[in-house]
């Protein structure tokens, strides 16, 4: 009988499913190989929405671990939410810190590119690659 089995790349790459009979060295030294993006999401909620109504809102750093962006659900959903995106070493990076200070670094960025943005209402930090379920 044929079974198919559905995980992410990160899950797969934690070793912590084991496979029955065990996977052929050459199977195993390319999902070791695979390269995906790393991403990390900061949720801010806030009671007016005074931001553009772009998709996205960039933020360029000086370094190049430094980039992220920030999207848009009030003109995806119409609700006043900022989803804040950092990517790879950064999103590692911020998965390290407290949920405070993740909170608190997210609203830095977003102060970076909107100087007069209002504090949020709630701020939801979803640490993916802790997280059993996704693992990244």
């Amino acid at each position: 009988m044929s079974q198919l089995l559905i995980h992410t790349h990160a899950r797969l790459l934690t070793k912590l499913i084991k496979f029955e009979p065990k996977l052929l060295d050459w199977k195993e030294a390319a999902i070791a190989d695979i390269r995906v993006g790393v991403e990390n999401k900061i949720i801010l909620h806030f009671k007016n929405v005074f931001w553009p109504n772009e998709d996205f809102l960039e933020v360029v750093a000086e370094i190049s671990n430094g980039c992220s962006y920030f999207l848009n659900l009030h003109k995806a959903a119409g609700h006043s939410v900022l989803v804040y995106m950092p990517v790879g070493r950064q999103a590692k990076d911020i998965e390290k810190m407290s949920d405070e200070a993740a909170a608190n670094f997210a609203f830095k960025q977003l102060k970076k590119i909107l100087p007069d943005a209002s504090s949020p209402v709630t701020i939801i930090v979803l640490n993916l690659f802790n997280s059993f379920f996704t693992m990244g």
